[in-house]
């Protein structure tokens, strides 16, 4: 063995590797009998609907592009798209996710500001979705993957 090969450590081989955090047994309890976290489940079911939501106006701006719309005609198709979509199911789920997130995933709170601190920095609530909204994300999409379209 090299004199500058790094040692074997003493869990090297262990199953359960060294950690940078621990879980409390009170938590793990409180995750076996309870389930998932309310807000987990929450913001998974809103990125899942922004993610159908994505995907069917990106397909839409590919298929526009592979028919050889011009640039001009796509913006107007997919702006018109993306403001006959109805967000009133999606944007209660997020106005939901906004009022009890701080609370249910028990946020510290800046004594200065009174703001909710996620991470060490100032926890921003989910911004509801517009049309105007969805098409801009579309369209940045549609301008950083041009060489696609």
């Amino acid at each position: 063995m090299s004199p500058l090969a790094p040692k074997p450590s003493a869990v090297s081989g262990s199953v359960d590797p060294p950690r940078n955090f621990t879980i409390p047994m009170s938590e793990r309890i409180r995750a076996m009998t309870i389930g998932v976290p309310a807000y987990a489940a929450r913001k998974r079911r809103i990125e899942d609907a922004e993610e159908r939501m994505l995907g069917m106006m990106i397909d839409l701006a590919r298929a526009l592009a592979e028919a050889g719309v011009a640039e001009s005609e796509r913006r107007t198709l997919l702006r018109a798209q993306a403001e006959a979509c109805i967000f009133t199911k999606l944007n209660e789920l997020i106005t939901k996710h906004n009022r009890y997130y701080p609370v249910e995933a028990n946020l510290a709170m800046d004594r200065t500001t009174g703001n909710y601190l996620l991470a060490g920095k100032p926890w921003r609530p989910t911004l509801p979705w517009t049309g105007a909204r969805l098409f801009e994300v579309t369209w940045a999409w549609c301008e950083e993957s041009r060489n696609g379209l």
